[in-house]
């Protein structure tokens, strides 16, 4: 077990509550409970953009398509990647639990109303070309190379939709509360007292392993290791090939919040505790 004081990489302290991220090719973007957008940079390890969203409390950031895709109160917001304008406004009901705004297919992916209803978006225009009925209540989406998929926390499954047939092409149910997914060619599903790894072709459990996220933590993967964010053990490392826990980092502060790897890097959020972390990947 490592202190992250011991080898962080940077620690940005960030008020107004910094919790969701997501990875763009000029730097990692967090999106702050309080309405602000931020783009950290990289190479200095500071605020280099910061946009004032305005609005209430809503969750989720996400990066791709030429664009930066935020939330105010359910609407989605569209961003300008290097000026911070606020390029449109789409009202689309968003469900309030989605932290994560995936691209793929050339679309981005919004769970709507309670999350049972997946829509597919066109990125210059906003409207809704695919709707996906999920038959489960989503709380999150990933998307990676095995595909389209979406966690449902409250119904235990996690499901992969058909982008082009618009369906539910795998469901695994019976899952400890899975609250989001991390995919690469493999797939994560992070639920609250345990982690599991999917087969992307059936949805079979492969690999369990007893560290989950808790009911406010996260998930990321990358290379040879799954990342497990949560509010009470902060951030264990798990290798992707067996499940088993190789290495954990303790810290400071008492929130949960986000966690993406990016720039070789780990970085993670303390929503509660206004700070920002940078972390050797290995």
């Amino acid at each position: 077990m490592f202190a992250a004081e011991d080898i962080q990489e940077a620690r940005l302290r960030l008020p107004g509550g910094p919790d969701w991220l997501a990875v763009a090719e000029d730097g990692v973007w967090v999106k702050r409970d309080d309405g602000t957008l931020d783009r950290i940079d990289p190479d200095t390890g500071k605020s280099a953009l910061s946009v004032e969203l305005g609005g209430g409390l809503c969750q989720g950031v996400g990066a791709g398509l030429g664009a930066v895709w935020a939330c105010r109160d359910t609407d989605v917001v569209r961003v300008d990647p290097a000026s911070g304008e606020v390029t449109a406004v789409f009202p689309l009901n968003k469900t309030a639990s989605q932290g994560h705004l995936v691209t793929a297919s050339g679309r981005l992916w919004v769970l709507a109303g309670d999350g049972s209803t997946l829509r597919g978006l066109d990125p210059a225009t906003g409207a809704v070309v695919t709707t996906i009925a999920l038959g489960a209540r989503g709380t999150d989406v990933g998307a990676g190379p095995a595909g389209l998929w979406v966690a449902s926390q409250p119904d235990g499954q996690v499901l992969r939709v058909d982008p082009d047939a618009g369906t539910v092409a795998v469901r695994a149910t019976g899952l400890d509360r899975p609250l989001a997914v991390a995919v690469t060619d493999q797939v994560w599903a992070g639920g609250a007292d345990a982690t599991v790894r999917l087969d992307p072709s059936t949805g079979a459990v492969q690999v369990t392993t007893a560290v989950g996220i808790g009911l406010d933590g996260s998930i990321a993967a990358a290379g040879d290791g799954v990342f497990l964010r949560n509010g009470e053990r902060f951030l264990v490392r798990l290798d992707a090939a067996t499940g088993a826990p190789v290495s954990g980092v303790s810290a400071d502060v008492e929130s949960a919040g986000d966690v993406v790897v990016a720039f070789g890097s780990v970085w993670t959020t303390a929503y509660d505790d206004a700070t920002m972390f940078r972390l050797p990947a290995s």
